[in-house]
């Protein structure tokens, strides 16, 4: 700020106070942006620079607030956490052994009893339901066509003939 008896500072100020009466007869100055605003606000800015920011923050002076809480905030101590926090961390972590466990290579298992029942149960497993959805489809597929099947897959898979337990179209058609 110029002092009193500061006649350049005085005529900066005026010739400032003119070009800032020019650019409102021209129209608004235009909005710096944010890159911009966060150098002036670490004051990293040349004189030319700062004279424009200055010039938009007369304009707006609600934003001026804002320029200030980011001086303040770059001013301030960075945030430390306490001393009890840390230490409390740093006991959840324990000792650092420096031993270095290498890693072993996997062994190979030998073919033992256990992975053929494995290897066979599967096996049966896949055959029993192929075997099953077979007879079944083959079944939907001869009941669509409209050819006589006879009795069902299901029955002849499951059943003896003749048994109750699924009755066969014949038997309903009795009752």
């Amino acid at each position: 700020m110029p002092g009193p008896g500061d006649e350049a500072g005085e005529a900066a100020l005026w010739a400032r106070w003119r070009a800032l009466a020019a650019a409102w007869g021209a129209g608004r100055v235009p909005e710096p942006d944010a890159l911009l605003l966060a150098a002036y606000a670490e004051g990293r800015l040349d004189e030319a620079a700062a004279a424009s920011v200055e010039d938009w923050l007369a304009e707006e002076p609600e934003r001026i607030a804002d320029v200030a809480a980011a001086r303040a905030a770059i001013s301030a101590p960075p945030a430390v956490a306490p001393e009890g926090l840390v230490a409390r961390a740093a006991a959840l972590v324990g000792p650092v052994d420096p031993q270095i466990v290498p890693f072993r290579y996997p062994t190979q298992r030998a073919a033992g009893w256990r992975s053929v029942a494995a290897w066979g149960g599967l096996a049966a497993s896949i055959l029993a339901t192929s075997l099953i959805g077979f007879a079944l489809g083959n079944d939907a597929y001869v009941t669509l066509a409209g050819g006589s099947a006879g009795e069902s897959a299901v029955q002849d898979l499951f059943e003896p003939p003749g048994s109750g337990i699924l009755p066969t179209m014949e038997e309903d058609s009795s009752l």
